[in-house]
């Protein structure tokens, strides 16, 4: 019989996390917390979840790591108990003053692990059910409107290749609301030009689900021009960078952040912006939902609508747009 690819540290009859009647101790210490992790990771990356997920979850679990080093909490005498994540829980919130999302983020990763730790037969029980996220107001990121757009839209200076590369970034993205980690992971194959569409592979997709994103005839014209810069380098992605290399998540938010302040926009401006501009914008110009859902690559529909913002005058709009009672009264 083949072994298995890793090896579980689970606790058994010989291991100290049992006592004499086999039965599961409250012993399990944050320095067996903080080991095993390297197990769950392992096991993560083998199910295929994205290289960034798992730079995440590793992210994270630091975080709270150095908060338990901070508090300066002994790892080898301190069994796992809820406190802790409590204690952590208001720490963030009432002295770090984190925003929602942030805290949440961190929350799911520790709520994930805790989870395993019980299924896999570490802890006796499932503290994931006791960590609660923080309450966190939804729809607060609002799409760039047409003039901001637009200001955006001029300041890459496209006589210089990153220049030219910035500019297609934001079409595309504002066509067809691509994800940047999506985007910077493209190669030049994932383009087809012919039927004006970028195919994102399972690998490089949030979802590990392989989807088809339309384009329009501006953002084709600008990706000739781009790809024909980059087919004279030694290098298979689309939007690399000035060395030939993949192109940094952080680089693109940073040029964008730039362009936005030069534009003087009062608003943040950042990829995951120009993402919510395209989802609002498609609706407002009549696009279905459904198909939204897909183009974003959304497991859910609730998550699509998080991601749409409408104001008031929109609403109206929309609503004199469709009543039928003006009809009835005529």
């Amino acid at each position: 019989m083949a072994k298995p690819m890793i090896k579980l540290n689970k606790p058994t009859k010989t291991n100290p996390l049992y006592n004499l009647s086999d039965s599961l101790v409250s012993d399990f210490t944050f320095d067996n917390f903080f080991e095993v992790f390297n197990n769950f990771i392992e096991l993560k990356t083998l199910e295929g979840l994205a290289p960034r997920s798992i730079k995440d979850y590793i992210n994270h679990m630091n975080y709270f790591k150095g908060y338990m080093e901070e508090q300066q909490r002994t790892y080898s005498i301190r069994s796992v108990e809820i406190d802790a994540f409590r204690s952590y829980i208001y720490y963030m919130t009432q002295e770090k003053q984190y925003k929602p999302c942030t805290i949440n983020i961190r929350l799911r990763t520790l709520r994930a692990y805790l989870k395993w730790l019980y299924k896999e037969n570490y802890l006796s029980e499932d503290f994931s059910s006791r960590i609660k996220l923080v309450k966190e107001p939804v729809d607060t990121i609002l799409p760039l409107d047409n003039i901001s757009v637009r200001k955006l839209l001029k300041q890459p200076d496209t006589s210089t290749y990153v220049g030219l590369r910035d500019l297609t970034i934001m079409v595309v993205m504002l066509d067809c609301g691509i994800r940047v980690g999506e985007l910077v992971s493209l190669k030049v194959s994932d383009i087809d030009l012919k039927s004006k569409v970028i195919n994102i592979r399972s690998e490089i997709a949030k979802s590990r689900t392989f989807r088809q994103v339309p384009l329009s005839s501006k953002s084709i014209k600008l990706l000739k021009e781009i790809r024909s810069i980059v087919c004279d380098s030694n290098t298979e992605y689309l939007f690399p960078s000035a060395y030939c290399n993949k192109l940094d998540t952080n680089q693109v938010i940073h040029n964008f952040r730039k362009y936005g302040q030069e534009a003087h926009i009062n608003q943040r401006c950042t990829p995951h912006v120009l993402r919510h501009t395209f989802a609002v914008s498609f609706l407002k110009s009549g696009g279905d939902v459904f198909i939204l859902q897909r183009i974003l690559g959304h497991s859910t529909l609730e998550m699509t609508r998080r991601y749409v913002q409408l104001t008031s005058n929109d609403l109206i709009r929309k609503h004199k747009e469709v009543s039928h009672l003006d009809k009835l009264f005529k």
